[in-house]
């Protein structure tokens, strides 16, 4: 099964690592504050200390939590501006099985009990992937909590590939993920199935 490719814009997302032995880095710490360094250093804006570490500091645990959450995801982070947070997309393929309809619609989890409201799902067509679904929704955190997560994902069939691609967005912040919601269709749009 061939694994999804994303052309990402660098100026509004980095990958985190899939393994530190192939990396310049030792570990996350390394990897983020190299990370904190350049992100500052490609904006217009003047990092004090404090910024440069707070940034680190976000960015470390980003790597060291997002991928125990998503295993065998890819892990992108969106971040156009370094002062804000960071905003996790996770990206997989997966063994394509079943009705292709009922499959892409439970991939962006159409029926998940923790809903607020009945999710908007539209098509998603991009020039690489084809059509597919998209859903906007709202789900709590918990019946206690009540915490509303705003989330986008995303699914296509590859047939030439035997697989499906999933893109799941979320955050307790939907303000965060709607503003985003522009630059995520765009990266979306460039996700690719190497055959």
């Amino acid at each position: 099964m061939s694994w999804p490719h994303v052309d990402y814009d660098t100026d509004l997302w980095m990958k985190l690592p899939d393994a530190w032995e192939t990396t310049p880095w030792k570990g996350p710490k390394q990897w983020a504050r190299h990370m904190s360094e350049a992100w500052w250093g490609d904006s217009d804006l003047e990092p004090t200390r404090k910024d440069l570490k707070g940034l680190a500091a976000t960015l470390q645990a980003c790597a060291e939590q997002l991928p125990g959450s998503h295993p065998g995801f890819d892990v992108y982070l969106h971040l156009p501006d370094p002062r804000l947070m960071p905003l996790p997309v996770f990206v997989a393929a997966v063994e394509a099985d079943g009705d292709r309809g009922e499959t892409l619609r439970a991939l962006v989890a159409t029926e998940d009990t923790h809903l607020v409201e009945k999710p908007v799902v539209e098509d998603f067509t991009t020039e690489r992937l084809g059509t597919g679904l998209r859903s906007l929704r709202h789900t709590r955190t918990t019946e206690e909590d009540r915490t509303i997560v705003a989330g986008v994902r995303y699914a296509w069939r590859v047939e030439e590939a035997d697989c499906d691609v999933v893109v799941v967005v979320a955050a307790p912040d939907p303000r965060r993920v709607l503003s985003a919601l522009d630059d995520i269709d765009a990266f979306a749009g460039r996700i690719d199935v190497p055959l």
